[in-house]
């Protein structure tokens, strides 16, 4: 099923919130997983699935939850993902990145000094 079918049962401008949805969330996904294939072609199929599973949505509530779901995924994705890769027995190192991973600071934003 081509994505442009599932989002034809909403009405045009929803179509628009959902499609600009899912595009955020898999280039959120494309940043978060960069280099693990795996990652990359799992992460794709479960959107996919759950965009699917709702491709007829007749309440304005329902798809506004929907929306502010996928926004808040992205924004993990974003944000709170960062990959390891192991090392050595029991060894992993991270692959922060300080424009983008959330600090513990709760003052600053991702990217602030």
């Amino acid at each position: 099923v081509h994505l442009a079918q599932i989002i034809l049962c909403i009405p045009p401008m929803a179509t628009r919130a959902a499609l600009g949805a899912f595009r955020n969330i898999m280039r959120a996904r494309a940043v978060a997983f960069k280099g693990d294939e795996e990652m990359l072609r799992e992460s794709r199929r479960a959107i996919r699935e759950e965009f699917q599973k709702f491709k007829v949505v007749e309440s304005e509530t329902t798809l506004s939850e929907l929306l502010q779901g996928a926004e808040e995924a992205t924004t993990m994705l974003k944000h709170q993902i960062v990959q390891g890769v192991r090392k050595g027995d029991g060894e992993y190192a991270m692959n922060i990145d300080p424009e983008r991973h959330v600090t513990m600071d709760p003052n600053k934003l991702p990217g602030e000094k």
